[in-house]
């Protein structure tokens, strides 16, 4: 199970209405600073278009994971954002992507952390049981309850 410190049900923002890939970036990092994730909102912004300079973060079915790792990090989140309709991010399947499980992971010796946070929820996304319940859930409590139960490990 995820501990509360990095993920609760205030970690998760419905039914906005954004249309951009900046707008999304913006919105996840405004949460991440707002909530003493990180001390630089700047560099934690920065962080999010460096990893998807790498190679996009979207997944398929709609869904991606935008991560952020950089010093500016102070201690490891999870946030969840749904969206009304669905923005292009160079998904793997082409759809458009509307529901986001962003990353924010500390660069100090936490390689470890961030692999095992990236990989346990990629993992789980594989599980089409698990997948089809997030994408359906309609509120905050369904989705906490779906995502607080991963694993890290």
């Amino acid at each position: 199970m995820i501990s509360n410190n990095i993920f609760n049900i205030n970690s998760i923002s419905l039914d906005n209405e954004f249309k951009t890939k900046k707008e999304v970036f913006n919105f996840i990092t405004d949460y991440f600073f707002k909530n003493g994730f990180s001390i630089n909102k700047k560099d934690l912004l920065d962080g999010f278009y460096a990893r998807e300079e790498e190679g996009s973060t979207a997944f398929t079915d709609g869904i991606g994971i935008p991560h952020s790792k950089v010093d500016a990090i102070v201690k490891p989140g999870i946030f969840v954002l749904k969206i009304k309709e669905g923005i292009e991010w160079e998904s793997m399947d082409d759809k458009k992507t509307f529901f986001f499980i962003s990353l924010a992971i500390p660069n100090n010796n936490y390689d470890e952390l961030h692999l095992k946070m990236l990989s346990s929820i990629a993992r789980k996304l594989v599980d089409p049981i698990f997948k089809n319940n997030l994408l359906l859930a309609k509120d905050k409590e369904t989705i906490y309850k779906i995502v607080s139960e991963v694993e890290i490990k």
